[in-house]
């Protein structure tokens, strides 16, 4: 009997030792395959969003021009986070281990809809960096496009949320049936509280894995939720913050029948201070201006920094028109002075303004996206009136923006339909009155408003970038009158050709230059670039590398306006110049205007120590005329001595001036 109970028991302690192991077999093993599974799923959601995120990120940097970043890398991250939310649907493997596909319906439906989210994403970021036009202000595909990746954001917690519930209710179920099963075995004894035990902490482990892991999201969605809303440089709000910010503020104001300011902030001569100083130490420049501007603002107000050297400002809840516009210049007044004092960098003083434009609703625009609008048009107005001050957003600037869109479309139209012509604006010696050359200004004959002056268009050209193409086809044209008036035995002397910042500042210019002279068979000497102050010192390496360039190959250059750029003539010992022109506005009343004559004096005995020849530019008077004489300058150019003439115009005169026998010569030359 004892033989058989102990037989019985021997079998019931196998029995209880084999649904216990069994029993701990199926909670490892279920823990572990959970673990498996749910780790790459929950790794999968979060970089869906991570690298969605990163490629908005990087998007605008590069448009801001402020990153090195390539567009390449943007289409990547968006590749990325599109593989893992097929990798949700469909399963995959790589690096981070292998993807069950879900089977929940609500969840793949709700992937479904971030792949969507993804591809209208994309697809407005493509329309964004390959059109221009798209961008220009007015257009609010900037503003769509941060709508757009918003949503997306939302589709991409919402499959977080979903993912976290369903493993938190399986793992609740899991913490039961462990519970359960683990009372079952408290009562196989010691041996059997061992094996619990080592399951337990087995458990524990899984358990803890799965917690780290929704800690890491948790931790990762805050500082995607930062990045998404802050400026990582000022620690501003962003953009898209700002945007959210200003509906609401408009919103607000709609349902109190009160006003809402927005103030859009640019620091003037940003770009060329950050690229002379360097990044790190603009992002110094950027971190001061947002403490400064902080300073300036009520705590209830917002101010943020949308991109590059640009920020905004929302005054909200002003009473009516009337206050909201005291209080907007107030503000904007005390900005001006705050950003006018120097930044100290390292100890480097660094000068800086800003301007700033004002919109307010409901005068100025009825919607958040204009109202924005008009406050960056009505920047722009202070920046191109006075630097370092504001603007209130106005109708006639709305109807300048306008014309200027208007302009804007007709210049691409003018450039494909070949509407420029050039004219000659002849250069004469002072003494004897001959021709010693030209300098070639581009018209535009436009369909309907006749022929226009680059006074009408040149702005609008530098700003959509279509005066690069404007001046190259200046250049061509010169080129080839000159090969034709050559081969009429009339030499034209020199011709001066006017480069813009844009087309001076390309690396490959020289190549250009050269291989114009070469088609039409021009000697270098009859041509002469000429080039402000202002583009020639915006890239001060370059613009030494290519006035060397340009003398070795014998091409002049021409300081034009000189007198209004830098105020500094220490620069001329390092460029290679030959020719100065001194700008109108120091020829205007000379002969009854001291100042002007002490400064056409000094400018001109600088020119001779430094063996350059002198140009002065806008004579209109006999009086003028003479008192130039009077100081030895050599050339004139004004409409006393002779207008802007088509080509034909300038074939008479150099014909006229062969038949009296007069030569043609270069300033060089005479």
């Amino acid at each position: 009997m004892r033989t058989r109970r102990i037989g019985h028991l021997s079998a019931s302690f196998i029995l209880v030792i084999s649904i216990s192991l069994g029993i701990v077999g199926y909670l490892i093993m279920t823990g572990e395959q959970m673990v498996s599974r749910h780790t790459p799923q929950i790794d999968a959601a979060m970089e869906i969003k991570v690298n969605a995120t990163l490629a908005h990120l990087w998007f605008e940097e590069i448009i801001s021009g402020d990153s090195n970043e390539q567009i390449d890398d943007v289409w990547s991250y968006l590749d990325e986070s599109d593989w893992y939310a097929r990798a949700l649907l469909e399963g995959g493997k790589n690096h981070e281990g292998t993807f069950v596909p879900l089977k929940s319906a609500d969840m793949r439906r709700q992937i479904e809809s971030v792949r969507v989210s993804l591809g209208k994403f994309r697809t407005i970021a493509e329309q964004r960096f390959s059109n221009y036009e798209a961008s220009l202000p007015g257009s609010g595909i900037d503003q769509e496009f941060d709508r757009i990746f918003a949503g997306f954001i939302d589709q991409a917690d919402q499959v977080e949320t979903l993912l976290q519930e369903s493993i938190a209710l399986e793992l609740s179920k899991f913490k039961q049936t462990a519970v359960f099963l683990t009372t079952i075995l408290a009562v196989t004894g010691v041996v059997l509280a061992i094996i619990l035990y080592r399951l337990e902490m087995q458990r524990n482990q899984h358990l803890h894995k799965i917690e780290q892991t929704s800690r890491k999201i948790e931790t990762q969605n805050t500082k995607l939720d930062y990045l998404a809303h802050f400026d990582t440089v000022s620690g501003l709000p962003n953009r898209t913050l700002f945007t959210d910010r200003l509906d609401q503020a408009v919103g607000h104001a709609r349902r109190k029948s009160n006003c809402v300011a927005v103030l859009f902030i640019d620091l003037d001569r940003f770009k060329s201070v950050n690229d002379r100083l360097g990044h790190a130490r603009g992002d110094e420049i950027l971190k001061l201006t947002a403490k400064r501007l902080k300073q300036c603002l009520r705590s209830d107000d917002t101010v943020a920094r949308i991109g590059g050297d640009e920020f905004t400002v929302i005054l909200a809840d002003l009473d009516d028109h009337k206050k909201a516009a005291t209080a907007a210049g107030s503000v904007a007044e005390h900005i001006t002075l705050k950003l006018a004092k120097p930044f100290d960098i390292g100890g480097l003083k660094v000068d800086l303004s800003a301007s700033i434009g004002i919109a307010i609703y409901p005068i100025d625009a009825n919607e958040a996206d204009a109202l924005l609008i008009n406050s960056d048009h009505a920047m722009y107005e202070a920046k191109q009136d006075i630097r370092g001050s504001f603007c209130f957003f106005s109708r006639e600037i709305e109807n300048r923006v306008t014309q200027e869109l208007q302009i804007g479309h007709d210049l691409h139209n003018a450039i494909k339909e070949n509407q420029f012509t050039v004219h000659y604006q002849p250069q004469y010696e002072l003494q004897n009155g001959s021709v010693v050359g030209f300098e070639a200004l581009v018209r535009w004959e436009h369909p309907k408003q006749g022929l226009l002056t680059p006074f009408s268009f040149m702005r609008v050209a530098e700003d959509t970038g279509l005066i690069e193409e404007i001046d190259l086809y200046v250049l061509n044209s010169v080129c080839r009158q000159q090969q034709e008036w050559k081969q009429q035995g009339l030499p034209a002397g020199k011709i001066a050709v006017n480069f813009s910042a844009a087309l001076f500042s390309r690396k490959d210019i020289a190549k250009i230059i050269a291989s114009h002279l070469a088609e039409y068979c021009i000697s270098n000497h009859e041509i002469e670039i000429e080039i402000t102050e202002s583009a020639m010192l915006k890239e001060m390496n370059h613009t030494q590398q290519l006035f060397e360039k340009l003398t070795n190959i014998g091409i002049s250059i021409a300081i034009d306006d000189f007198g209004t750029g830098y105020s500094s003539m220490s620069y001329l010992q390092n460029f290679s110049a030959k020719v100065l022109k001194i700008d109108r506005s120091f020829v205007h009343d000379i002969d009854r205007n001291r100042t002007t004559q002490a400064i056409m004096l000094s400018m001109l005995e600088l020119a001779r120590n430094l063996n350059m020849e002198v140009v002065a530019e806008g004579v209109e008077t006999p009086q003028e005329k003479a008192f130039i004489m009077s100081t030895g300058c050599r050339f004139g150019q004004g409409y006393l001595l002779g207008n802007p003439m088509t080509a034909e115009q300038a074939y008479a005169l150099l014909l006229s001036e062969q038949e009296n026998n007069v030569s043609v010569l270069s300033p060089r030359e005479v």
